[in-house]
């Protein structure tokens, strides 16, 4: 269901002109990560603990779709 609504946003977006899409996702959260690539969005930066979950730090995984 990810990859199907993921696809519509990226649809719309093409649509409405838009450039790219940025996506920001947990670091350690293969699944998203795996979504988005398999969407063409390729990895740009790491963003190294800037939020906190479950009492731990959190790294963010910036992601990047030129559309």
């Amino acid at each position: 269901m990810g990859k199907v609504l993921l696809g519509e946003i990226v649809s719309l977006a093409k649509i409405h002109g838009f450039h790219t899409i940025i996506a920001r996702i947990n670091a350690s959260h293969e699944a998203s990560i795996a979504l988005h690539s398999s969407l063409g969005f390729s990895k740009v930066g790491i963003e190294r603990e800037i939020g906190r979950k479950f009492g731990k730090w959190q790294d963010v995984m910036i992601m990047q779709l030129l559309l």
